[in-house]
């Protein structure tokens, strides 16, 4: 690097260092090590330098920076700020004006004027997702809809992002190469296939493969084909609600080793845990039926669950 990076470099750095002092100053010093590539000199990627030097995974760094980027967006409505990154998460599922209305609804309907971040997720939630009108006392009453669930089983979002500590746990054990339903923000490794590069057209080879796939219609699609790249040759790992009343846990799952986790998992940025409990189903290359284990597993201790 040119001496005048090399400072700038430097600069940013001790941005980071004192403090994670403010969510907004490490963001944006984050941002813009990331699109000046200054990290180059010492790291290939981004994502080494966030691992290696700030104990960072890639996907903390880019929840840092786009809650960085939101206080920007939202500061030109309200004078009142996101004051932590929870704050600003839930407004990184919209777009940049319905930013501005969302927090500065928020703001406004905050109980007792205090601004948490469970009430601007709920503000988003209502925003993405706006309750059914129930109708007047002279119109035709239909049947109340079932409870919803959509807030972990829905397909329209792919980027429940797995717990740190949970896939920090099983990683020491495989070693995974590539992520195969991620995005950008959410992709554990390197090598990740997004929505548009879509995992479930790409051949997954002999990969060690990490799958948390979308919890909605296509869970289906994925465990079916995570058995079937088993059966080529693919190492692969999924997170999966246990569900065991489900045709693909009977059809799929039950193959491979399947390991019950203790309590509830919660999923990075959400405040309360899933409503429903999860497991880790192994699929070895080779897979068959004879592969058949239960494993109540008790590596992993709830961390991050309830």
């Amino acid at each position: 690097m040119e001496d005048i990076e090399s400072i700038r470099f430097t600069e940013l750095e001790s941005v980071i260092d004192v403090g994670l002092k403010t969510f907004v100053d490490v963001g944006n010093a984050l941002l813009e090590i990331r699109d000046s590539r200054l990290y180059r000199a010492q790291w290939g990627t981004f994502d080494e330098y966030c691992r290696e030097r700030w104990g960072m995974a890639k996907s903390r760094a880019y929840q840092l920076i786009d809650a960085a980027q939101v206080s920007a967006n939202v500061s030109t409505v309200v004078d009142i700020l996101p004051v932590s990154e929870r704050q600003a998460r839930p407004l990184t599922r919209l777009e940049p004006e319905k930013q501005r209305e969302a927090w500065q609804t928020a703001v406004e309907t905050a109980p007792g004027g205090k601004v948490t971040a469970t009430h601007v997720r709920s503000v988003v939630d209502t925003m993405i997702d706006p309750p059914v009108q129930r109708p007047s006392a002279k119109e035709e009453k239909l049947p109340e809809p079932a409870p919803r669930m959509d807030v972990h089983y829905s397909s329209d979002r792919h980027d429940w992002e797995t717990p740190q500590p949970l896939f920090d746990l099983l990683n020491r054990e495989f070693n995974f190469t590539l992520d195969v339903c991620a995005t950008d923000r959410t992709a554990k490794c390197d090598e990740f296939f997004s929505p548009a590069s879509d995992g479930l057209a790409q051949d997954w080879g002999s990969s060690v493969c990490w799958c948390n796939p979308p919890y909605g219609n296509q869970i289906k699609d994925w465990i079916a084909k995570a058995y079937d790249s088993a059966r080529e040759g693919a190492t692969v790992v999924c997170l999966v609600p246990a569900r065991t009343d489900t045709r693909y846990w009977w059809e799929y799952c039950i193959r491979g080793e399947v390991r019950f986790l203790r309590g509830r998992l919660r999923f990075d940025g959400w405040d309360n845990s899933a409503p429903f409990p999860s497991a880790v189903v192994v699929f070895r290359p080779g897979v068959s039926a004879d592969d058949s284990e239960v494993v109540w597993w008790s590596e992993w201790n709830g961390t991050e669950s309830e």
